[in-house]
């Protein structure tokens, strides 16, 4: 098995836990990191391939393909927050409604250079990380921040340039963010002009993470980590590790 489906199998399961034990409850919501091709909102789940979404209905225990829509190529994660599916493509942030959720209906597609492009959402920011990775030679490495406020018309407040930044988390004023073979840096966001970096452990290899109340899970070529965070400091404190070889197991 190789990292990477490994690393796809934990965030399914982590996404199946989040649903609440009534199979009948529409409220059902997962949570996965932001490198992943699915995402769970409303007892609908949402699988992103290469030019398309498709829709599954994943309520009362069904799990029932009812729809495919085309977006246009490139498109490699896909983020669920409230009413809205963020999609990170290689050229462009999409943003579409899913207020019908069995019928996802686009709302903007904003354009940045070819690059690689993960995007998490909390309130209304989103957060993106551009690569220039070997799939998106193009590109650039940087961190942008984005106002989402009005989705119809979003915003550029400020991007920082990066060194290899990969997958992202956020969880209140804390942003966590890989960086590949340079590891994990995390910075406070509370001044979204002037962000500070407060914590940084460049002894492993990062590739996502899901930060969740006090909890965080990353991934990399080393294995499987979880922390314990202090959301006012950004201390990290490691509490398990599930090691990977990296020439696969």
């Amino acid at each position: 098995m190789r990292i990477s489906n490994l690393y796809f199998f934990i965030l399914l399961c982590l996404a199946v836990a989040c649903e609440t034990d009534s199979a009948s409850n529409a409220e059902a919501t997962g949570k996965g990191g932001s490198v992943t091709r699915f995402a769970i909102s409303n007892g609908y789940l949402y699988l992103a391939d290469q030019s398309s979404i498709n829709v599954f209905d994943i309520r009362n225990q069904a799990f029932q393909k009812i729809n495919t829509i085309a977006i246009g190529f490139g498109l490699e994660t896909i983020f669920a927050r409230g009413e809205y599916l963020y999609l990170g493509a290689t050229d462009a942030m999409y943003i579409y409604s899913i207020a019908e959720p069995t019928t996802p209906s686009f709302i903007f597609r904003y354009a940045h250079i070819v690059s690689c492009d993960p995007v998490v959402v909390q309130g209304n920011r989103a957060y993106v990380t551009l690569s220039s990775g070997s799939r998106c030679n193009r590109g650039t490495n940087a961190l942008e921040i984005i106002d989402i406020t009005n989705p119809y018309d979003p915003v550029l407040i400020e991007n920082y340039p990066m060194q290899s930044p990969q997958g992202l988390g956020v969880d209140g004023n804390l942003l966590f963010l890989c960086e590949g073979e340079y590891g994990l840096k995390v910075f406070n966001i509370s001044n979204e002009s002037s962000i500070q970096l407060v914590k940084k452990i460049d002894s492993m290899h990062a590739y996502d993470v899901i930060p969740d109340n006090g909890i965080l899970l990353l991934t990399g070529d080393d294995g499987v980590f979880q922390y314990r965070y202090n959301q006012q400091a950004g201390d990290l404190q490691l509490l398990s590790k599930i090691p990977v070889n990296r020439e696969g197991i």
